[in-house]
């Protein structure tokens, strides 16, 4: 899905003041750190990864990632314990232009009760990080249309909302799952940028150890990660 060319122009501007290799060092959630590797993530794709290449998820899979992602109300979650689900019908070129993104949202959203937007994505982005990304409420926050348009952050037309419990992504909003495409989209464009730059990226060894990566090559996965970084900074404690 091509990127507008004013979205273009503001994500050169980001990059241009900030340093993804550096935002990537930064992130943290729970034990979670570029220092120690990022293991339970690295866990999560591991045990997701090899699942939907056997064109299967299973509930406990689904569990897992609402646990780590610590999703407020895991009991709601409805599944069948095992779910016929692929994300390997080709290679990544092939798979990436042959259907958008959004569609194997859907495809989850037909099985899973209980979770939204956030962790749909995140199921993807463990199952095959190569082509999916997450998007998560503080993502939105910072590049949806209620960031700050000042440095030429809004490259979304994504709004979240709160009730007092919590952030959420609203799934009845017009642009939803719409702009999921053009998430997916803009990280592939910044691994694009990043990479024909020789801009390395660098992923802990242990990833590298298990083959999840190729070294130094910038991925889907990587980009949320980075960018996911930089919102947290930006929002700050309590976010």
């Amino acid at each position: 899905m091509p990127l507008a060319t004013e979205v273009q122009k503001r994500i050169d501007g980001f990059l241009a003041v900030h340093d993804l290799r550096s935002l990537y060092r930064r992130y943290e959630w729970g034990g979670d750190t570029w220092e120690n590797g990022f293991p339970a993530m690295r866990q999560l794709e591991i045990d997701l990864t090899m699942a939907v290449k056997h064109r299967y998820l299973t509930k406990t899979h689904v569990i897992s990632v609402a646990r780590w992602g610590r999703l407020r109300n895991i009991k709601r979650i409805s599944c069948p314990e095992l779910m016929s689900f692929s994300l390997y019908e080709g290679d990544d070129m092939t798979e990436f232009f042959g259907s958008p993104p959004s569609f194997a949202l859907r495809l989850l959203r037909d099985s899973i009760r209980g979770i939204g937007p956030t962790y749909l994505s995140k199921i993807l982005m463990f199952g095959r990080p190569q082509l999916y990304g997450a998007i998560d409420t503080r993502l939105v926050r910072v590049f949806g249309t209620v960031g700050g348009d000042t440095e030429g952050l809004r490259w979304l037309s994504l709004n979240v909302k709160t009730f007092g419990y919590g952030w959420y992504i609203p799934e009845y909003q017009a642009s939803w799952p719409g702009e999921f495409d053009t998430w997916i989209s803009i990280l592939h464009h910044i691994a694009d940028l990043c990479n024909s730059r020789g801009h390395e990226c660098p992923h802990p060894d242990e990833y590298i150890r298990a083959g999840l990566r190729q070294k130094g090559t910038w991925i889907a996965a990587d980009v949320e990660t980075a960018l996911f970084a930089h919102a947290s900074q930006r929002l700050g404690k309590g976010a």
